[in-house]
C-alpha cells in the first residue's frame, strides 16, 4: 500500500475508511518510528487445558495507545478427545484463525485503498500435524504444523494475479510462512 496508489480512492470502500488509512500510510512514510507498532497478549492458566487470553494496550504511532478501555479477552481450551473441556479453540486452532483472519483483512484493506470492490472473501485453512512431536514420543516429528493449506476465495471484477498480491502483504501470512524467531525467558514466580 503506497500513498501514491492510496491517491484515487473514495472515502468508503468494501467498508473501510479509506482516508484514515490513507492518512496513516503518509505518516508511516513520512516517519519511520511512526510505523514501529508492538503488540502485547497476556495469558493466564485457569483450570486443566483451559486459559484465558487478555488483549489491551498495545504501542503504534510512536505512542502508546490506550484506546481500548477495558481488555478483550480470548479463551483457549482443548476438545474432549484431547482431555479438554471443549469450551473454546486450541491455540492451534486459532493460528488458522489469525492466518485466515490476516488474510481475509489484509486483502480487503489493500483493495479498498485502490478501490477495489470485493462482493465475497472466504478463506479456509487446514493444518496437518504429527502429535507425536508435541507428546514427546518423537524427537524426528515436527511439534507443531506440518504443512498449511489456504484456500482463498473471493468474488470481484479484479483478477486472480492482482488479488493474490494484495493479500500477500499480511503480516501473519509472513510470519507463518517465513517464520519468526522467538525469544523466550521463563521466570518462577
Amino acid at each position: 500500500m503506497t500513498t501514491a496508489t492510496a491517491e484515487k480512492t473514495n472515502t468508503l470502500v468494501n467498508g473501510i475508511d479509506t482516508d484514515q488509512v490513507i492518512s496513516l500510510v503518509t505518516s508511516v512514510a513520512e516517519n519511520e518510528a511512526y510505523g514501529k507498532f508492538r503488540f502485547r497478549a497476556n495469558n493466564q492458566w485457569i483450570n486443566g487445558s483451559r486459559s484465558r487470553t487478555k488483549i489491551q494496550g498495545f504501542f503504534a504511532g510512536d505512542k502508546e495507545n490506550s484506546d481500548r478501555k477495558q481488555a478483550l479477552t480470548v479463551d483457549a481450551d482443548q476438545p474432549h478427545f484431547l482431555a479438554g473441556q471443549n469450551t473454546a479453540p486450541n491455540a492451534v486452532e486459532y493460528l488458522l484463525h489469525s492466518l485466515t483472519s490476516c488474510l481475509n483483512t489484509t486483502l480487503v484493506y489493500h483493495a479498498s485503498v485502490q478501490g477495489i470492490i470485493l462482493d465475497e472473501v472466504i478463506v479456509f485453512a487446514e493444518g496437518e500435524m504429527n502429535v507425536r512431536g508435541y507428546f514427546g514420543i518423537s524427537d524426528e516429528v515436527n511439534r507443531g504444523y506440518e504443512c498449511i493449506r489456504v484456500n482463498m476465495q473471493v468474488k470481484s471484477d479484479a483478477d486472480v494475479e492482482t488479488l493474490t498480491a494484495l493479500a500477500m502483504h499480511s503480516p501473519v501470512y509472513e510470519v507463518v510462512s517465513r517464520s519468526v524467531p522467538v525469544k523466550f525467558n521463563m521466570t518462577k514466580i
